[in-house]
């Protein structure tokens, strides 16, 4: 519950920052192409200096229209100059990129501002064709004397040539935060919606698991009732009926827990209260509910156990069904006529601490599955062979463990004895 609360807090804080980074982008876009704007007008101004230069030495100290025109051509090589041409000092076009204003008379605003400046200009002004231009004129002399003007124009259509990789560049990016804002909402859509089912889940899991404590609670009071009034309590046959009733009751009762257990888990609603717990009284009341079973399957169990308390801090109810589930489990994966080795030590790794134990015979578990049946409701293929189950056993056992600071460890190998224990520390260490 805690991860997917990081988790939609994480995908909060990623939208507003990429809300930010939108507005970011939506107010400084203009900026950006205001500023490669500027760039492609001072570069404007720069190709103008070096225009009037060379167009200089075409008109002196004879006028060369070759080299005139072949310069003035050449600048419209560019896709961003609309036009350009070089004027003489009366006005008249001595070379234009459109061949048919050459050798008329410039009257227009900006040429007649161009030659009657001493120093560069740019000026701008709507042409005939209902666009911005921008024109840029810079007068041609040699040493001290004006032989002319040259000029260059843009216009707005002209410059998004220049301007396109800067607009594509802010469209991609303008798009991608867009994206990743519609991609973040549809993951915290789809968050909610598992949230919603989970929550449903849980509801459903909580009201079975009630219907079914209801159920065992019937069926604990006919055990009771039939027990009470058996005329014959000393039959031997009939006295380990009841032992193996009493197991399965308990078993279904661990179910049950294990199913409960794992919703409150998944809701964060399980919390553990660490108290003094006498371990040895535990691990021998859980041996002695599964004798009935374990003589019936003709298993041989050997328990190893110190005649000291072994008292650990722990969650009662947590550990008692981490321990019936191991026990249960070691019970039902064992084959016929299997043996059992039932340990409480202390830790020889783990100085101060307490070790339980429990090791089967039986098929054994791959080295890949160990994980696996630690962390996920999954039963290996072995296991579905031997018995029954779910496969919730195990991953409770060990998320129960880890409340505890703990973990379950598992050894074994296939076909071999399988080993589950873990370790707590001792009370007062």
């Amino acid at each position: 519950m805690k991860i997917n609360r990081l988790r939609e807090i994480s995908i909060n804080v990623s939208l507003i920052v990429s809300a930010l980074v939108f507005l970011i982008i939506l107010g400084t876009a203009g900026f950006i192409l205001e500023d490669a704007k500027n760039s492609v007008y001072d570069d404007m101004r720069l190709r103008a200096g070096i225009f009037s230069r060379r167009a200089g030495t075409s008109m002196f100290p004879n006028e060369d229209l070759f080299s005139l025109h072949f310069l003035v051509n050449t600048m419209v090589l560019d896709k961003v100059i609309k036009y350009a041409m070089v004027s003489d000092q009366a006005g008249r076009i001595r070379s234009h990129s459109d061949p048919d204003k050459i050798g008329n008379r410039d009257m227009s605003r900006a040429g007649v501002a161009a030659r009657n400046s001493k120093i560069p200009l740019t000026q701008i002004f709507k042409g005939s064709d209902g666009l911005d231009y921008y024109y840029f004129s810079e007068p041609v002399t040699v040493g001290s004397r004006r032989l002319g003007t040259a000029a260059v124009a843009i216009n707005s259509e002209t410059i998004k040539y220049r301007l396109s990789d800067t607009t594509h560049n802010l469209l991609i990016i303008f798009l991608a935060a867009l994206g990743a804002i519609g991609l973040l909402l549809e993951i915290r859509s789809l968050m909610r919606k598992m949230q919603k089912s989970d929550a449903l889940k849980s509801a459903m899991v909580r009201t079975v698991s009630h219907e079914f404590n209801n159920a065992l609670t019937v069926i604990d009071a006919v055990i009771f009732l039939l027990e009470e009034s058996d005329p014959e309590k000393n039959n031997a046959s009939r006295a380990d009926l009841y032992r193996v009733l009493g197991y399965e009751r308990k078993s279904l009762k661990n179910y049950v827990k294990n199913i409960l257990s794992e919703a409150r888990m998944d809701a964060g609603r399980f919390k553990i209260e660490k108290r003094p717990l006498v371990l040895h009284d535990m691990v021998a009341s859980s041996v002695s509910a599964i004798k009935a079973l374990m003589l019936k399957k003709k298993i041989s169990y050997f328990i190893d156990m110190p005649s000291g308390p072994s008292v650990v801090n722990a969650d009662s109810e947590a550990l008692e069904l981490v321990i019936s589930n191991l026990m249960g489990n070691a019970v039902k994966y064992t084959p016929e006529s299997g043996r059992i080795t039932v340990s409480l030590a202390p830790d020889a790794q783990k100085a101060g601490h307490i070790k339980f134990c429990i090791e089967n015979s039986g098929r054994g578990i791959a080295a890949a599955d160990i994980e696996r049946i630690k962390t996920e409701f999954f039963r290996t293929g072995e296991g579905q062979a031997a018995a029954e189950g779910f496969g919730l056993g195990l991953k409770i056992c060990n998320d129960m463990l880890l409340l505890h600071g703990s973990s379950l460890e598992v050894k074994s190998e296939p076909g071999k004895n399988a080993c589950f224990s873990f370790s707590l520390p001792a009370a007062g260490s």
